[in-house]
Protein backbone atom coordinates (compact mmCIF):
# COMPACT_ATOMS: atom_id res chain seq x y z
CA UNK A 1 0.00 0.00 0.00
CA UNK A 2 1.54 3.37 -0.77
CA UNK A 3 2.26 6.50 1.34
CA UNK A 4 -1.15 8.35 -0.54
CA UNK A 5 -3.73 5.36 0.25
CA UNK A 6 -2.01 5.51 4.20
CA UNK A 7 -2.44 9.39 4.20
CA UNK A 8 -6.05 9.11 3.07
CA UNK A 9 -6.48 6.61 6.24
CA UNK A 10 -5.55 8.81 8.49
CA UNK A 11 -8.03 11.67 7.50
CA UNK A 12 -10.62 9.40 7.46
CA UNK A 13 -9.91 8.44 11.00
CA UNK A 14 -9.36 11.91 12.33
CA UNK A 15 -12.72 12.35 11.26
CA UNK A 16 -13.79 11.21 14.83
CA UNK A 17 -12.25 13.97 16.29
CA UNK A 18 -16.28 14.81 15.90
CA UNK A 19 -17.11 13.02 18.42
CA UNK A 20 -14.39 14.30 21.03
CA UNK A 21 -15.19 17.65 20.04
CA UNK A 22 -18.90 16.54 20.78
CA UNK A 23 -18.16 15.19 24.30
CA UNK A 24 -15.50 18.09 25.30
CA UNK A 25 -18.30 21.17 23.50
CA UNK A 26 -21.13 19.04 26.42
CA UNK A 27 -19.29 19.56 29.24
CA UNK A 28 -18.93 23.59 28.64
CA UNK A 29 -22.57 23.44 28.79
CA UNK A 30 -23.89 24.79 32.20
CA UNK A 31 -27.85 24.19 31.19
CA UNK A 32 -29.00 21.09 30.67
CA UNK A 33 -28.05 18.48 28.23
CA UNK A 34 -29.74 15.22 26.65
CA UNK A 35 -28.37 13.17 24.37
CA UNK A 36 -31.69 12.21 23.86
CA UNK A 37 -33.60 16.15 23.44
CA UNK A 38 -30.90 17.96 22.50
CA UNK A 39 -30.10 18.29 18.19
CA UNK A 40 -26.33 17.45 17.49
CA UNK A 41 -26.82 21.56 15.94
CA UNK A 42 -27.39 22.77 19.57
CA UNK A 43 -24.17 22.30 20.91
CA UNK A 44 -22.81 24.64 17.91
CA UNK A 45 -25.86 27.49 18.13
CA UNK A 46 -24.11 30.59 18.32
CA UNK A 47 -27.23 32.66 20.61
CA UNK A 48 -28.19 31.50 24.09
CA UNK A 49 -32.28 31.13 23.57
CA UNK A 50 -35.44 29.11 23.85
CA UNK A 51 -35.90 25.45 22.69
CA UNK A 52 -39.22 23.47 22.46
CA UNK A 53 -37.36 19.80 23.26
CA UNK A 54 -39.06 17.96 26.30
CA UNK A 55 -39.23 19.47 30.33
CA UNK A 56 -36.14 20.95 31.71
CA UNK A 57 -34.43 20.93 28.34
CA UNK A 58 -36.06 24.45 27.01
CA UNK A 59 -32.70 26.51 26.65
CA UNK A 60 -29.49 25.73 24.53
CA UNK A 61 -26.56 27.57 25.22
CA UNK A 62 -23.26 26.77 23.73
CA UNK A 63 -20.41 28.53 25.19
CA UNK A 64 -17.98 26.35 23.02
CA UNK A 65 -19.58 26.76 20.03
CA UNK A 66 -17.06 27.89 17.78
CA UNK A 67 -15.17 24.57 18.75
CA UNK A 68 -18.35 22.72 17.42
CA UNK A 69 -18.85 24.49 13.82
CA UNK A 70 -14.88 24.31 13.66
CA UNK A 71 -15.13 20.50 14.28
CA UNK A 72 -17.84 20.05 11.95
CA UNK A 73 -16.34 22.00 8.79
CA UNK A 74 -12.78 20.03 9.45
CA UNK A 75 -14.89 17.35 8.42
CA UNK A 76 -15.82 19.01 5.16
CA UNK A 77 -12.18 18.45 4.34
CA UNK A 78 -11.34 15.31 6.35
CA UNK A 79 -14.24 12.93 4.40
CA UNK A 80 -13.33 13.93 0.73
CA UNK A 81 -9.46 14.27 1.30
CA UNK A 82 -9.57 10.52 2.97
CA UNK A 83 -12.00 9.39 -0.28
CA UNK A 84 -9.82 10.65 -2.72
CA UNK A 85 -6.35 9.54 -1.23
CA UNK A 86 -7.54 6.01 -0.53
CA UNK A 87 -9.30 5.35 -3.59
CA UNK A 88 -6.45 2.69 -4.23
CA UNK A 89 -7.87 0.83 -1.53
CA UNK A 90 -11.31 0.12 -3.05
CA UNK A 91 -12.28 -2.10 -5.98
CA UNK A 92 -11.46 0.25 -9.68
CA UNK A 93 -15.69 -0.42 -10.26
CA UNK A 94 -17.79 2.68 -11.34
CA UNK A 95 -20.61 1.53 -8.60
CA UNK A 96 -17.27 2.42 -6.43
CA UNK A 97 -16.30 5.68 -8.08
CA UNK A 98 -19.56 6.11 -7.91
CA UNK A 99 -20.35 5.84 -4.04
CA UNK A 100 -16.86 7.64 -2.84
CA UNK A 101 -17.94 10.67 -5.26
CA UNK A 102 -20.97 10.77 -2.98
CA UNK A 103 -19.40 10.80 -0.07
CA UNK A 104 -16.96 13.38 -0.98
CA UNK A 105 -19.98 15.39 -2.44
CA UNK A 106 -20.60 15.42 1.39
CA UNK A 107 -17.88 18.37 1.68
CA UNK A 108 -19.98 20.79 0.78
CA UNK A 109 -22.99 20.10 3.19
CA UNK A 110 -20.58 20.03 6.11
CA UNK A 111 -19.09 23.44 4.98
CA UNK A 112 -22.94 24.91 5.17
CA UNK A 113 -23.74 23.53 8.37
CA UNK A 114 -20.43 24.38 10.07
CA UNK A 115 -20.68 28.42 8.88
CA UNK A 116 -23.76 28.43 9.43
CA UNK A 117 -24.91 27.26 12.60
CA UNK A 118 -29.05 26.45 13.15
CA UNK A 119 -29.65 30.13 14.97
CA UNK A 120 -28.35 32.28 12.98
CA UNK A 121 -28.38 30.38 9.15
CA UNK A 122 -30.98 27.93 9.31
CA UNK A 123 -31.88 27.61 5.75
CA UNK A 124 -28.19 27.43 5.21
CA UNK A 125 -27.69 24.91 7.52
CA UNK A 126 -31.04 22.99 7.24
CA UNK A 127 -29.82 22.88 3.40
CA UNK A 128 -26.36 21.36 4.33
CA UNK A 129 -27.79 18.65 6.54
CA UNK A 130 -29.73 17.60 4.51
CA UNK A 131 -27.39 17.14 1.20
CA UNK A 132 -25.17 14.93 4.05
CA UNK A 133 -28.06 12.50 4.58
CA UNK A 134 -28.88 12.69 0.95
CA UNK A 135 -25.42 11.67 -0.08
CA UNK A 136 -23.62 10.37 2.59
CA UNK A 137 -25.84 7.18 3.99
CA UNK A 138 -27.15 5.71 0.29
CA UNK A 139 -23.40 6.40 -0.67
CA UNK A 140 -22.20 4.16 1.43
CA UNK A 141 -25.16 1.71 1.00
CA UNK A 142 -23.42 1.37 -2.67
CA UNK A 143 -20.30 1.07 -1.49
CA UNK A 144 -21.05 -1.99 0.64
CA UNK A 145 -22.69 -3.24 -2.45
CA UNK A 146 -19.43 -2.19 -4.78
CA UNK A 147 -17.40 -3.90 -1.83
CA UNK A 148 -18.64 -7.18 -1.64
CA UNK A 149 -16.88 -9.22 -3.75
CA UNK A 150 -13.47 -7.92 -2.81
CA UNK A 151 -13.52 -6.47 0.53
CA UNK A 152 -16.37 -8.62 2.53
CA UNK A 153 -15.96 -7.21 6.18
CA UNK A 154 -15.74 -3.37 4.95
CA UNK A 155 -18.75 -4.26 2.46
CA UNK A 156 -20.75 -5.09 5.63
CA UNK A 157 -19.97 -2.00 7.52
CA UNK A 158 -21.01 0.04 4.41
CA UNK A 159 -24.05 -1.81 4.58
CA UNK A 160 -24.66 -1.74 7.80
CA UNK A 161 -23.86 1.73 8.79
CA UNK A 162 -25.62 3.17 5.15
CA UNK A 163 -28.82 0.74 6.16
CA UNK A 164 -29.20 2.20 9.50
CA UNK A 165 -28.43 6.12 8.65
CA UNK A 166 -30.90 5.84 6.19
CA UNK A 167 -33.77 3.95 8.38
CA UNK A 168 -32.78 6.88 10.95
CA UNK A 169 -33.11 9.72 8.47
CA UNK A 170 -36.51 8.44 7.69
CA UNK A 171 -37.52 7.83 11.14
CA UNK A 172 -36.18 11.43 12.23
CA UNK A 173 -38.03 13.23 9.20
CA UNK A 174 -41.60 11.41 10.39
CA UNK A 175 -40.76 12.70 13.93
CA UNK A 176 -40.52 8.96 15.24
CA UNK A 177 -37.81 8.45 17.81
CA UNK A 178 -38.78 5.06 19.32
CA UNK A 179 -38.04 6.23 22.84
CA UNK A 180 -34.90 7.19 22.14
CA UNK A 181 -36.03 11.09 21.48
CA UNK A 182 -35.80 13.07 18.74
CA UNK A 183 -31.97 13.80 19.72
CA UNK A 184 -31.19 10.12 19.92
CA UNK A 185 -32.83 9.85 16.58
CA UNK A 186 -31.19 12.50 14.33
CA UNK A 187 -27.57 10.49 16.00
CA UNK A 188 -29.08 7.38 14.22
CA UNK A 189 -29.13 9.60 11.19
CA UNK A 190 -25.88 11.31 11.08
CA UNK A 191 -23.33 9.58 13.36
CA UNK A 192 -23.07 6.60 10.51
CA UNK A 193 -21.29 8.30 8.26
CA UNK A 194 -18.31 9.66 10.18
CA UNK A 195 -17.82 6.42 12.15
CA UNK A 196 -17.81 4.67 8.31
CA UNK A 197 -14.57 6.88 8.32
CA UNK A 198 -12.85 5.99 10.83
CA UNK A 199 -13.63 2.45 10.73
CA UNK A 200 -12.82 2.31 7.33
CA UNK A 201 -9.77 4.49 7.52
CA UNK A 202 -8.61 1.97 10.29
CA UNK A 203 -9.44 -1.35 8.07
CA UNK A 204 -7.04 0.47 5.06
CA UNK A 205 -4.20 1.25 8.14
CA UNK A 206 -4.50 -2.54 9.42
CA UNK A 207 -4.12 -3.84 6.06
CA UNK A 208 -1.23 -2.07 5.17
CA UNK A 209 0.33 -3.14 8.41
CA UNK A 210 -0.19 -6.57 7.89
CA UNK A 211 0.86 -6.73 4.34
CA UNK A 212 4.46 -4.78 5.84
CA UNK A 213 4.70 -7.53 8.14
CA UNK A 214 3.92 -10.40 5.95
Amino acid sequence: MDRKTLLGAAAWILALQFFVVQGIVQAAWTTPFSLAHNMISDLARETCGPLVRAPGYEVACSPLHGLMNLSIAANGILIPVGALLARRAWPTTVPMTLALGMIMLTAPGHALVGLWPSDTGPAMHFAGAASILALGNPGMVLAGWAAWARYRGRAVTSLVLGLTGIAGTLLFMREVDLGIGLGGMERIAFYPLTLWCGIQGLAIALSRRKLAHA
